[in-house]
């Protein structure tokens, strides 16, 4: 009929595929699978695999060698971040993204001079041969973090997935009593991680029993040490404070360094931070100053920073359990915690605060923390003012914000972007279909990637700037590694 005729051509379909008679209906039946088989092959857009590329095709050339240092010029790219790998003189470093590939390199003067500190006699004769750990030790710690050890998923691909685990509130209720009761003693946060941690609180022989380590052995002295425990944690915070790094850093090497030098120096006969002194201090610049770190993190002790995020966070969060928890078992370091706080501060939105920290609680490694608060880090320096009254909107695993004049913005804090098959059906998503929508990028994306962005109607911009942000090479397209 005329009227087939006119529908076969508007769809592209020939005329000798049709059948001469149809069932009702059938014709939209056809038309419709025509269609969704046309979105499936997406011709234009394939997906593709995340490829192995040129250092430099990510990242300035100021962050691949240096004094001391050298990054492998072949780069993984897994997750949508880079992995790279960092020869220094303490033997090889891993680091996951360009983002902690600089913080990596910025730890080295500070390793150096940990180093110097940590090979003088005064400070051996204080340690003796308990904190003295051999080159052999220190390289297992190095070439074996926690997160390879336990096998975490590398990158962020988590939040290109199509939901995320719930928190159950009576789950955390249940949780949060069993922590109160055996684990702090009544205190909502727990104590800074040291050598005595463990011997904190507890009544009682059994508690005593529970409690006991290798280096916790409660006697009689237990209240001594509980005050030089006190003490490590000031002089910890007060050292990475002159070394200008994150006394929280995911540096191994670094944590295990700090923490031996921290605890040497609270035994009455080794000043540590005056033995740093006469070997030179970096100064807290480099974290300071790019706007990575708020200088809260040194002054405060954990558990009076836990307490001033937790206020602060009543602002934009009202389960007051799930807040508790998110400050108290996620992987968020306190200086990440404060971080994500604080970005919380420049977006002032009107909702979606828990839903943001059910989505943090999910968050299985430090990379993966740091995505959550550089998205809203990206998101508040994009929109300004704009951001104010707007809402968080957790979408799948991922995160958006809509803004009170209801652009969609999707924050993605990636060092590369590829159109892979997680990301097509993630962007494919019924909430994403909007007309007023942006896509931030933190690093770079693929041609592939970008073209398949604005074939569904989104707004790109590349690269985008935010306090902090990695240096970024100004590439459109990596290169693969040379031979």
């Amino acid at each position: 009929s005329r009227h087939r005729r006119r529908a076969a051509s508007r769809s592209d379909i020939p005329m000798h595929r049709l059948p001469r008679t149809l069932p009702r209906g059938a014709l939209a039946t056809l038309l419709l699978a025509e269609a969704l088989l046309a979105r499936a092959d997406d011709a234009g857009t394939p997906t593709e695999d995340e490829p192995v590329v040129d250092a430099v095709s990510l990242v300035q050339p100021a962050l691949l060698s240096g004094p001391g240092f050298g990054v492998d010029s072949h780069v993984e790219l897994r997750g949508y971040m880079a992995h790279f790998m960092l020869d220094t003189p303490v033997g090889p470093l891993n680091a996951d993204s360009v983002e902690i590939l600089a913080e990596r390199e910025a730890e080295l003067p500070a390793i150096d001079a940990i180093e110097k500190v940590t090979r003088s006699d005064a400070f051996v004769k204080a340690a003796g041969a308990k904190f003295v750990a051999t080159g052999a030790a220190l390289a297992k710690v190095v070439l074996h973090p926690v997160d390879t050890v336990l096998g975490i998923p590398a990158g962020v691909a988590r939040y290109f997935g199509n939901r995320i685990r719930k928190v159950a509130a009576q789950a955390q209720a249940a949780s949060d009593r069993v922590a109160r009761e055996l684990g702090t003693s009544g205190n909502p946060y727990p104590p800074d991680e040291g050598p005595m941690t463990d011997a904190r609180g507890g009544d009682g022989d059994g508690a005593r029993k529970r409690r006991k380590h290798w280096y916790s052995s409660v006697t009689s002295e237990a209240e001594r040490e509980l005050k030089r425990q006190l003490k490590y944690n000031d002089v910890k915070r007060t050292l990475a404070r002159d070394l200008g790094i994150d006394p929280y850093t995911g540096n191994p090497y670094v944590q295990q360094r700090l923490s031996e030098l921290a605890w040497v120096g609270t035994g009455g006969t080794f000043s540590a931070t005056s033995a740093l002194g006469a070997v030179g201090g970096v100064g807290a610049t480099v974290l300071s100053n790019g706007g990575r770190i708020n200088d809260v993190v040194w002054k405060l002790s954990p558990d009076d920073l836990r307490a001033r995020n937790n206020e602060r966070l009543r602002a934009y969060c009202r389960d007051e359990l799930l807040t508790r928890q998110f400050l108290r078992r996620g992987v968020f370091s306190p200086t990440l915690q404060t971080g994500l706080v604080d970005a919380l501060d420049r977006l002032r939105p009107s909702g979606g605060g828990d839903a943001l920290l059910e989505l943090g609680m999910t968050a299985h490694s430090e990379l993966e923390s740091r995505f959550l608060v550089n998205a809203l880090r990206m998101t508040a320096a994009y929109l300004g003012d704009r951001a104010h009254g707007g809402l968080l909107r957790p979408i799948g695993a991922g995160l958006a914000y809509e803004a009170a004049d209801h652009e969609l913005v999707l924050p993605l804090p990636v060092d590369w972007l590829s159109w892979t098959i997680e990301v097509r059906d993630f962007l494919d998503r019924a909430e994403f279909r909007v007309a007023n929508k942006t896509a931030l990028i933190g690093g770079g994306a693929s041609l592939a990637a970008r073209r398949a962005l604005t074939e569904r109607g989104w707004n790109i911009v590349m690269r985008t700037p935010w306090p902090g942000a990695p240096p970024y090479a100004a590439f459109d397209e990596p290169a693969p590694p040379s031979d």
